[in-house]
Formats: C-alpha cells, sequence, structure tokens
C-alpha cells in the first residue's frame, strides 16, 4: 500500500492520508467497516493504529509506503503530533517506509531504521545510468542525437548522469527536451547542470527575462504555483486578473511542468513537483521576476474573498 504526498496538488493533508491509508486497509482485508469513513475516524490517528492491531496477527507483513513526509501541510493537525498522525509504534510484523527530503518533520518512533539515501552514491549512479540506457535504447530519437553529436552512448550516459547530480526529475524533463529538438543547439557538454540550472535555462528560453519583462506570464505562471490545490484556467484567469486566452496560452507553454486532470467535469492544472516551485520561490528569481509573493497570495486571497462575498 502507498500514498503520495503532493504539495502542488494540495495532497498533503493528514486527513486526506487518514481517509487512503485506512480505506486501501479495510479493502484489502475485507474488513467490517463501513466507506466512506465516519470524520471522527480520521481526526487523528486512533482508528488507523486500531486497525493496524486488528490486521497484524493475521495477515503480516504489512507494508505501507509514504512519499514526501517534507510536503505535509502541518496546519492539517494538532501541534506536537507526529507528522500524519503516524504511530509511535507499531505492532509486529508492520512496516512504514517513509521518504522525506532533508527538512525537519515531527516524527518520533521506537526503534526506526534510518537511511541516508545520499550515502549511497554509487548505488544511485549505477541506477541513473542503467535508466538513461535503457531511454536510450528505446527511444531512436536519443540515439540519434548521440550520434549527430558525434559522441558513443557510453559518453553520453556518464556525462548525463554526471549533469543530473542522481535527479530523476532532472531525466525526465532533460530527455523529454532532447527528444523534442528543443536541444539541437547545444552539445552535450553545454546541456544544464542540475535540476535548478535546467529550470533556470527553460526560464530563459520561455524568454522570462527578456527586457521589459512579460510580467503577465511571470504572473500567470506564479499564480499557478502558489494555487494550493488544482485549479482551472478560468480560475487563474480571475486571480491574476488576465483574459483566459492569454492564461491557455501560458498552460499550454508551461506544461511540461503542469499536471493537468479532470476534476467535476473540469481541467485542472497544478504544478508537476515540488522542486519547480522551489526554484520560483529562490531569491534570485523572484527578484529578476519583478514581482513578490505576498502580492500573489494577496491576489488569490483577494478574489477567493470577492467570490465568497467578503
Amino acid at each position: 500500500m502507498a500514498y503520495f504526498n503532493v504539495r502542488s496538488q494540495g495532497i498533503n493533508r493528514a486527513d486526506d492520508f487518514l481517509k487512503s491509508v485506512c480505506r486501501q486497509l479495510i479493502e484489502r482485508y475485507q474488513l467490517s467497516y463501513d466507506l466512506p469513513l465516519h470524520p471522527e475516524n480520521t481526526r487523528d490517528g486512533n482508528f488507523l493504529a486500531r486497525l493496524l492491531t486488528e490486521i497484524a496477527p493475521h495477515h503480516s507483513p504489512i507494508v505501507i509506503a509514504v512519499d514526501a513526509l517534507d510536503e505535509v501541510e502541518m496546519k492539517s493537525q494538532t501541534d506536537g503530533a507526529n507528522v500524519l498522525y503516524l504511530p509511535q509504534s507499531l505492532p509486529n510484523g508492520v512496516y512504514f517506509i517513509l521518504t522525506k527530503r532533508q527538512t525537519y518533520v515531527p516524527l518520533t518512533v521506537n526503534k526506526p531504521y534510518l537511511f541516508n539515501l545520499m550515502e549511497y552514491g554509487a548505488e544511485s549512479l549505477q541506477d541513473v545510468q542503467r535508466y538513461i540506457e535503457q531511454q536510450v535504447q528505446k527511444k531512436p530519437s536519443l540515439h540519434q542525437w548521440v550520434e549527430n553529436q558525434g559522441q558513443d552512448t557510453a559518453t553520453f550516459i556518464t556525462t548525463l548522469a554526471q549533469k543530473s547530480d542522481r535527479n530523476f526529475m532532472y531525466l525526465r524533463y532533460v530527455l523529454e527536451d532532447i527528444e523534442s529538438g528543443a536541444y539541437q543547439d547545444l552539445n552535450l557538454a553545454n546541456l544544464p547542470q542540475g535540476l535548478q540550472q535546467y529550470y533556470y535555462q527553460h526560464w530563459q528560453r520561455m524568454g522570462m527575462t527578456a527586457k521589459p519583462l512579460p510580467r503577465t506570464k511571470i504572473k500567470i505562471v506564479y499564480v499557478l504555483a502558489e494555487a494550493r490545490k488544482p485549479v482551472s484556467s478560468l480560475l487563474i484567469s480571475q486571480f491574476a486578473g488576465e483574459d483566459a486566452l492569454t492564461v491557455q496560452e501560458v498552460l499550454d507553454e508551461w506544461d511540461q511542468f503542469l499536471r493537468e486532470e479532470q476534476i467535476e467535469g473540469q481541467t485542472r492544472y497544478s504544478i508537476y513537483h515540488a522542486s519547480f516551485q522551489d526554484f520560483l520561490h529562490r531569491k534570485e528569481i523572484v527578484k529578476k521576476a519583478g514581482i513578490t509573493i505576498r502580492d500573489i497570495n494577496t491576489l488569490i486571497a483577494d478574489n477567493l474573498a470577492e467570490g465568497l462575498g467578503l
């Protein structure tokens, strides 16, 4: 079983986690509890602990993976509690695999096993190289780009793995750009170094540092990044104070960084990965963009208040 926190989609609240994991447990082990769960059962971690205690003697091992604890909205739970109300101790045969970036989250557990993936650089590098090799073998356009560079596949794999800093999100974007022809004018040595440099190069390629600054585009991208949940182009238009056609053009330009989904008959958009939001929050990027995060959030809040008649 698994649960993925995604800050950009607003899927990062304690009650969302408890609803999802408890439902998965009830359905998988055919427990006699009604669904959907009563809100009382997702107010804290007591019901989850009861389910685990009930199931463990008969069905262990039970493994639950929870990704991106660093993206959890801590305001969604009681101060002092474990992140997502995770249990402090577990029944025998129950295991949680938890991931987070190198930031603090409130979590106290008995007998934890801690793995810092940064200490497994050689293994991570092998995974990255294996992934690049598989992509080159599967996609003729990548192989052709390597040949056009006058490079052999082994050199391409080694160089790109080094530039990626062992980050698969970097590989997702860069390999896609190579396939699309976006890097026809760059050689292997000039590919961006690391994910943040990739974002900055893309920011430049999209004209976001041009003079005069494309303030309308910048405002739309930042409104999208600051929205707490997936939003429609119409709502972005209202928040940004721009016409719907302009908003849609910007969304189309930035589609590789966006997640698109259908919710209640509407197409809604959210930032694909928190690392892009981190880039947009960097001081030098905010300064060069000529905006303030506070102003963007004020725009959103004012429009929400107006829509609610406040």
